[in-house]
């Protein structure tokens, strides 16, 4: 699906669960990597992702999701490359097209199906929220097993398209209303 096709809330939500800088910075967040290089040196272990939707799209499209040093710098390398030849918006649509959400559903078309039995572009904006928040981890946020803790995932998301303009505060409120439960 393009980007038109998911609708105005989709692409909005899976940037704010899965990287809000992304039209901001380039195929890798210099920030974000910090970041998760201090964490992972003072936890002692490989525990903070600081990947950006491109490097993401890299692992799940060309690479595994095996951790360590080689894998990243070979992440790193094929997310300038991609970044390189496709545009942002293109970049954000094969992403959202190929992501795992759960229950089987690879995209947001395939997961609006799964989870609302909808159209992605008929999604509001807490179903695309709550969505997005899948995307971090399917197995822990799955709604069946533990509907609690994507619901709080989903808040999470609507509190970041808050923190990036692309919803109010008073529709963020409303979303966060909406009895999504099937």
């Amino acid at each position: 699906l393009s980007l038109h096709d998911v609708g105005p809330y989709a692409p909005n939500a899976v940037l704010a669960a899965e990287d809000r800088n992304f039209y901001s910075h380039g195929a890798i967040d210099p920030g974000a990597v910090a970041r998760a290089v201090w964490v992972d040196l003072t936890s002692r272990g490989l525990n903070e992702g600081g990947s950006t939707i491109t490097q993401q799209l890299v692992k799940i499209q060309l690479l595994t999701p095996q951790k360590s040093v080689n894998r990243k710098i070979q992440e790193i390398a094929l997310a300038i490359i991609i970044e390189q030849r496709y545009s942002k918006d293109d970049v954000l649509a094969m992403y959202m097209n190929r992501v795992y959400f759960g229950h089987g559903a690879y995209g947001m078309g395939a997961a609006a199906k799964t989870y609302f039995s909808k159209d992605a572009k008929d999604l509001t904006a807490a179903q695309a929220a709550f969505l997005a928040g899948l995307i971090q981890a399917p197995s822990a946020y799955d709604p069946a097993r533990n509907y609690e803790l994507a619901r709080e995932r989903e808040l999470y998301v609507l509190q970041g398209m808050v923190a990036t303009g692309k919803l109010s505060s008073a529709e963020a409120d409303t979303a966060a209303n909406e009895d999504i439960k099937r």
